[in-house]
Formats: structure tokens, C-alpha cells, sequence
């Protein structure tokens, strides 16, 4: 299963992922659900190749960890 790991950037209202183990695959959206589409279809481009030159064809588990931080000001 290969784990992405996305955050929210407030500054560029973005959301930004990427994989340790595919180095390859950066992507960024505007919604968490855009980032997951990208994802799904960029991934098979980035795969590591078996010994005979070829991308395996089984399905390909992903598992999405997400981050956002917000700040609010309180009221008084």
C-alpha cells in the first residue's frame, strides 16, 4: 500500500501531496477530493517498473493521511 500524505496551505489555498516511497509523484489541488482524483490517475505513471520493464497490473492500494491547521480569533 503505497501512503500519501497531504496538508492544506492556507497561503496558496492548496492542498499539497506526496508519497516517501514515490518520490515522483507530487501533486496539488484545490480540494482534498481534486488532490485524491490526481492521485489516482498520476500514481500509475510514477510505479517502479518489474525486471522486465513493466508496471504490474495488479490494483494499487493507496491510503490518504491528511493535515489542516486553522486558526480562529475568539470573541470577547
Amino acid at each position: 500500500m503505497y501512503q500519501i500524505k497531504a496538508f492544506w496551505d492556507a497561503d496558496s489555498r492548496m492542498w499539497h501531496g506526496g508519497s516517501d516511497e514515490l518520490p515522483q509523484l507530487a501533486v496539488q489541488a484545490p480540494t482534498m477530493e481534486d488532490l485524491i482524483a490526481d492521485v489516482r490517475q498520476r500514481i500509475v505513471d510514477v510505479l517502479p517498473m518489474d525486471q522486465h520493464g513493466h508496471r504490474h497490473g495488479d490494483p494499487i492500494a493507496i491510503s490518504f493521511i491528511a493535515s489542516r491547521s486553522e486558526h480562529v480569533q475568539r470573541r470577547y
